[in-house]
């Protein structure tokens, strides 16, 4: 028979994390009521599209959630479909979980991912540390798609890094670093050498579903990342639009990894404040009818957070009480 996953513990320090989201958006938000031109803000959302927007948003919400869910479909598959118990590794069985996800992702991003390898662990009646090196190796997967993207945006809008010709060279040997790093890792963890270290390494239960990922599949999971992260972008390309604004896909390829990462950080709350200060410098080229830009970016970032945060509890509605269910359940082999 097979253990089954602890349940982690809470410690102090853990609790005092629990807080720091709250704490960076009280921040955030403090400094971003600050700066913000309320009656011009709210004079921008009056001129918005309003109604199409939140449509278009949530359709784009629901397209990524099912390809969020074909990712971890794909990933369970390529990593633990050969251990412990068969099945539930199937698009029925996953989407629930990656929408009854969502709710703590709203407000923290790795919580909500160790949420889903603990149930995961359970299911497939693995290793609870296998299961986390599995949604692990997801972000580590997103960081080799965003650093990609950050390339393809260099090469699409070198006007972007004008004023900041040193952010274009750091990002190059950033870029080089990580990929070097990457293919250095599958392919040591994989090679035929007898290495004590390696041997280790590779039966160390976090790192396990890296080693079973063979260059190609890690260059197939890759592909599928940038595709999310490709409809990211033109949700964002879209979306700013019913605002008046004329966006320009090469800064949006290069604006959006850095966003993005910035979101899953756990310093605020479904990267309110952080984001928007960041969409204000690189969103403000878009609006170009005489607006004032921060206005105009100010109220397309608080509907997007605040509207896409609604659309992604109404995802996770229907599916949170049957997973909180699950995992009330008595554990049994």
């Amino acid at each position: 028979m097979s253990e089954n996953p602890p349940i982690p513990t809470t410690s102090g320090r853990d609790r005092l994390r629990q807080f720091v989201p709250w704490i960076g958006a009280a921040l955030l938000v403090g400094l971003f009521a600050a700066t913000t031109n309320w009656p011009k803000m709210w004079a921008a959302m009056q001129q918005a599209a309003i109604g199409p927007f939140i449509a278009a948003l949530a359709a784009m919400s629901v397209v990524v959630w099912i390809y969020d869910g074909l990712c971890l479909m794909w990933l369970v598959r390529r990593t633990l479909g050969h251990e412990g118990q068969p099945g539930g590794d199937g698009l029925r069985q996953l989407l629930p979980l990656k929408g009854a996800s969502y709710l703590i992702n709203m407000l923290n991003y790795h919580a909500a991912a160790l949420g889903m390898a603990w149930l995961l662990a359970r299911r497939k009646q693995v290793p609870f540390l296998q299961a986390a090196g599995a949604l692990a190796l997801l972000s580590y997967m997103d960081i080799l798609t965003v650093t990609a993207m950050s390339m393809v945006g260099v090469w699409l809008a070198p006007q972007f890094f004008g004023p900041y010709p040193e952010l274009q060279t750091f990002l190059k040997v950033v870029a080089v670093a990580v990929f070097s790093g990457a293919l250095a890792s599958v392919l040591l963890l994989q090679s035929s050498l007898d290495v004590a270290i390696l041997r280790k390494l590779r039966g160390w239960a976090p790192l396990k579903p890296l080693a079973a990922l063979k260059p190609l599949r890690m260059l197939e999971g890759i592909a599928l990342r940038a595709g999310i992260l490709g409809l990211y972008t033109l949700t964002v390309w879209w979306l700013v639009q019913f605002f008046g604004m004329v966006p320009d896909l090469g800064r949006l390829c290069v604006a959006m990894p850095i966003v993005t990462v910035v979101g899953t950080l756990p310093i605020s709350v479904s990267g309110v404040g952080s984001t928007q200060v960041l969409m204000r410098s690189f969103y403000a080229p878009f609006v170009q009818d005489g607006r004032d830009p921060a206005a105009v970016v100010d109220a397309f970032s608080t509907l997007y957070i605040f509207c896409g945060a609604l659309v992604r509890l109404v995802i996770a509605a229907p599916f949170f009480r049957a997973i909180a269910a699950e995992l009330r359940q008595r554990p049994q082999d």
